[in-house]
């Protein structure tokens, strides 16, 4: 009898291995299928055009801003969600009508405008006991997601094939992320920050780092631009290694904080827009200042 129980335990052990395994393969499945979506969706808007890769981004910064503020609105928290929203799709914009020239200006500007305006929405609104927080949440979200999208768009002024720059940026920081997650989920032993991201594994970020380096060679044949030598595309692809995990991390951070795993389910296998695209933050703003001061040079 005992040995029938030890069988029947090691079977019931077996049943749940497996049925973990599967739930394992139909997430990543899922996750697979989907950032094949989103690649796709990005470079069709940029292919398209310059005007719809502006607005798919804008679209970006406002599903990802109302995300972010309608999950601090859930923790007791009162962004300025209406007028941050706002601000945070209209630096996009704005920055689509400095790509030619790059004078960085009127982007400054719009962001010393907001300030004030966030001070006097939170005023007016009063019924806050922690006011100063409520701003700070809502600075963290513009500058996090409209801000820092909008590199994207001012990269769009570096190359006669408006596409190349962004496109590269965009093609490493996601190849970095598949790879790095992929290879944590199948031989990670090491954790990089257990107490902030669980999942983030030493070996997950060298095979990611690997492969970035891998496609920064590859987009540089491919793509065969004048700006994109070697060594810049090198010097990319350490960007993309060293920031793009510092902004999920950062967004892990804010998750733990709150304690919860995702920002939403909208997208299957990543969870929401913030969670896909936080990679994207850092990269981009570190990325255009430099390409723009160091190698484009105009």
């Amino acid at each position: 009898m005992a040995g029938g129980a030890a069988d029947r335990g090691a079977g019931a052990k077996g049943a749940e291995g497996r049925a973990s395994l599967a739930a394992r393969f139909r997430g990543l499945a899922a996750r697979v299928v989907s950032a094949v979506i989103l690649v796709l969706v990005i470079v069709i808007l940029l292919w398209w055009g310059e005007i719809p890769f502006t607005v798919g981004i804008s679209l970006i910064a406002l599903g990802g801003l109302w995300e972010l503020y309608s999950t601090f609105s859930r923790h007791r928290y009162r962004p300025a969600m209406l007028v941050s929203v706002a601000a945070g799709c209209a630096l996009p914009v704005i920055a689509y009508f400095l790509r030619d020239s790059q004078d960085l200006t009127p982007l400054a500007l719009a962001m010393a405008l907001y300030l004030p305006m966030l001070f006097a929405w939170c005023i007016i609104r009063g019924g806050s006991d922690s006011p100063t927080t409520d701003i700070a949440v809502s600075l963290m979200g513009v500058a996090l997601v409209g801000f820092c999208l909008a590199h994207f768009v001012l990269m769009l002024g570096f190359d006669e094939v408006a596409w190349t720059a962004p496109f590269a940026v965009i093609v490493m920081v996601w190849i970095y992320d598949a790879i790095a997650y992929f290879a944590g989920s199948a031989f990670g032993r090491h954790k990089m920050a257990p107490r902030i991201s669980p999942g983030k594994s030493w070996e997950g970020t060298a095979a990611g780092t690997v492969a970035t380096f891998v496609a920064a060679y590859v987009l540089y044949l491919t793509l065969n631009r004048d700006w994109l030598s070697l060594g810049v595309a090198m010097a990319l692809a350490g960007v993309v290694c060293v920031f793009g995990p510092l902004g999920d991390l950062s967004e892990s951070l804010v998750k733990r904080e709150l304690g919860i795993k995702d920002m939403s389910s909208l997208i299957p296998g990543h969870g929401g827009i913030m969670d896909r695209f936080d990679s994207m933050f850092f990269t981009a703003v570190v990325a255009y200042y430099f390409l723009r001061y160091l190698v484009i040079k105009s």
